[in-house]
């Protein structure tokens, strides 16, 4: 019997093995020929096909493994900017269809997008938007919104309802599992720490929170007004009176200017380009024409200097982060460095741009990173251009530059700090039975250690570690921004700014997207527009890293989606912040509140 057992067994673990195989091969060959593609070729009388749903990310890696499971995104802000450029100057490309739906609401982000659409349409080339069968949120609206003419499907869903943000608070979980936890905070405003402390949002962090979703929300309105021939007090009676659901609904209010079918809608665009019925008119998707070459739609590139672009994006962490495809998560400070080395020491390199979009973190790391920004400014010019968060430890690496350049929809500030110390005694102790005892060689040997609560005399040199490295904090700004610690204790306080506030306030220089950015490092070394490349940094990795560093991780995420339920999204969100909340014990750090996302 235990004979038959085995064989089973052992047929059973060879059948496993030889199918992980053959998935693999099959991964494999799939991603060599996802990765050998070539240049598309663009037809004449194209309309370029823009879809956009989901998360958009400043940038993608050439990840064949995903493009292999049809998983994540092919393009990021900056491909569709670059793209809508190409095609306004394309003679091969007659007019965009853009259909966004279900788009993710990252609204400095989105901002950028919506801009490059208006400078499309100063081409005088048509862009048509329909959001399809599928779900359109006001995030997508916002990008619909600049179209010549914007539709729906029949039965589609159109929400126009008004803006929401939440956050999650651990408070009585932990309380329930016996932890305790202990928040020491700078900053009035300071209010990441609430999370482990409270059920719902104090009065200060309120207060900022409603000013915050109230200017995104003006600009949304007065955006849109003026894309769609209305006003804003007439866009906020809608959501206000009569919310809309449903297309039926939205085109009832003027919000859509029909109901129609893609091939209805294809139809218009023929008629609009004073094409016969019989004439073609081919389509060309978004994730092919960017990789088509900016020359072949007549932009020559510049090669009178260069300026670098270093993406500073994720929670800012000490060390490096070994993630594969870079992840994205994570702002590691000596990656950070090693890649800011590489453009201060690249004699071809003019002027650098850093782009920040990050809530912070670690702010031991966050002043290392400044470090070697701070070097590179001591060599050449260095811009700031801040994309949908830049706050906190994300403000604390933006003090050394020539010019911080915000999205009006950017936000920044959080100038503070908070120390996180967790007393796992009666989880470890009451709850599960462990016990512990030591031997040391001072009073203060075990300080802030997680098995017992805080001493007073521990509390106190904690409290004072806090506000030594919030005092540092204010010192760097006020140097930076040519004010007085007390002006800038004034404005800091850990309250949060959108870029426009912000701008109002001192603590950033001018409002525009990264394109602004790169043309004022431009400036600052007398290239004209259009005269220069950009280089892109840290350099994306190779197709054979990737491919070796993320089968596992892709393979994992593969069975998550397959196995998954509806819930699981929102589950390992918040184990992804609990894991956050173990690496923070003892540290002090400048990070934003959790989840901050405005939908």
């Amino acid at each position: 019997m235990r004979f038959l057992s085995t064989l089973a067994a052992s047929i059973i673990g060879t059948l496993v093995a030889l199918g992980i195989l053959v998935l693999f091969g099959f991964l494999l060959i799939t991603a060599f020929v996802a990765s050998a593609d070539t240049t598309p070729s663009v037809q004449s009388n194209s309309v370029l096909t823009m879809e956009l749903s989901g998360a958009l990310p400043e940038r993608v890696a050439p990840d064949p493994i995903a493009q292999a499971l049809g998983d994540g995104p092919r393009y990021g802000v900056h491909d569709v900017r670059d793209a809508l450029k190409k095609a306004a100057a394309d003679d091969r490309i007659e007019g965009v269809l853009l259909k966004a739906h279900a788009v993710a609401p990252q609204w400095a982000s989105l901002q950028e997008v919506r801009e490059a659409l208006l400078e499309y349409k100063e081409s005088g080339k048509p862009l048509y938007a329909y959001t399809g069968e599928y779900y359109s949120n006001e995030a997508a609206y916002f990008l619909n919104s600049t179209a010549d003419s914007v539709f729906a499907a029949p039965e589609g869903f159109f929400e126009f309802n008004g803006f929401t943000l939440q956050s999650t608070f651990f408070a009585d979980m932990l309380e329930k599992v016996g932890v305790q936890p202990t928040v020491i905070r700078a900053g009035e405003f300071k209010s990441a720490g609430e999370a482990f402390t409270r059920s719902n949002f104090s009065e200060e962090n309120e207060e900022q929170l409603q000013a915050i979703v109230d200017g995104q929300h003006t600009v949304f309105l007065n955006a849109v007004a003026e894309s769609r021939g209305t006003t804003a007090e007439e866009l906020q009676r809608i959501k206000q009176e009569s919310p809309t659901f449903t297309a039926r609904q939205a085109l009832d209010q003027g919000l859509l200017d029909g109901l129609l079918f893609e091939d209805e809608v294809m139809d218009l665009m023929r008629t609009r380009l004073n094409k016969s019925e019989g004439d073609d008119l081919n389509t060309i998707t978004l994730s092919r024409y960017t990789r088509t070459p900016a020359s072949d739609a007549g932009i020559e590139r510049g090669r009178e200097g260069t300026i670098a672009v270093v993406y500073a994006q994720g929670q800012i962490v000490a060390g490096s982060d070994d993630s594969p495809f870079g992840g994205g998560s994570m702002l590691a400070s000596a990656d950070f460095t090693d890649t800011m080395r590489d453009a201060r020491e690249d004699d071809r390199v003019d002027a650098v741009v850093v782009r920040v979009n990050s809530p912070g973190g670690s702010a031991s790391a966050s002043d290392a990173i400044l470090r070697e920004i701070a070097l590179t400014q001591e060599e050449k010019p260095v811009v700031i251009s801040m994309g949908d968060v830049a706050a906190s430890g994300g403000y604390w690496i933006a003090t050394s530059a020539n010019a911080i350049v915000a999205d009006p929809l950017t936000i920044t500030g959080s100038i503070g700090v908070f120390g996180l110390h967790l007393d796992t005694s009666e989880l470890l102790s009451d709850r599960i039975g462990l016990t512990f005892d030591q031997v040391q060689t001072a009073p203060l040997a075990d300080f802030l250690s997680p098995t017992d609560a805080l001493t007073d005399r521990e509390r106190e040199l904690f409290q004072a570690f806090v506000m030594e490295t919030y005092t540092e904090f204010l010192e760097k700004v006020a140097e930076a921004r040519g004010m007085t610690v007390e002006e800038v204790d004034a404005v800091a306080q850990g309250r949060v700014w959108t870029g426009a506030d912000a701008l109002e306030v001192g603590l950033v220089d001018e409002l525009g997207g990264l394109s602004h950015a790169i043309d004022k490092a431009a400036g600052l070394v007398d290239l004209e527009p259009g005269t220069f490349r950009i280089r892109e940094l840290p350099r994306q990795k190779t197709f054979v890293e990737q491919l070796a560093a993320g089968f596992e991780t892709q393979a994992q995420a593969l069975w998550i989606r397959v196995t998954g339920t509806p819930g699981q999204d929102l589950f390992q969100n918040n184990l992804r912040l609990l894991r956050e909340t173990e690496r923070m014990h003892g540290t002090v750090q400048a990070r934003m509140p959790y989840d901050f996302t405005i939908q």
